[in-house]
């Protein structure tokens, strides 16, 4: 059966937030009051949210998925696709 899971990632912080989305590990970078969705689908394992920081100190937020599909959606849009259209793809 499958579980779904749906929550918003808000970014107050005084600066940006580096979103590293795995396992693409695709950094996107969310300004102060910017916030992605995150949707999942999974069986038995849900996604993992970890907090580390850069070397200088800026805060990194990664995305595991856990064994469903997980989208990241910022103003209703993937962000892998529009990393992609910043790129260029």
């Amino acid at each position: 059966m499958a579980h779904h899971n749906h929550f918003v990632i808000r970014n107050d912080l005084p600066g940006a937030l580096i979103l590293n989305i795995e396992p693409e590990g695709a950094f996107f970078s969310l300004k102060k009051g910017e916030e992605v969705s995150v949707i999942e689908v999974f069986k038995t394992a849900p996604v993992t949210v970890k907090l580390t920081s850069s070397d200088s100190g800026a805060p990194i937020l990664s995305i595991w998925p856990g064994d469903g599909e997980v989208k990241v959606k910022k103003d209703g849009v993937d962000v892998l696709d529009l990393l992609q259209e910043r790129a260029g793809v």
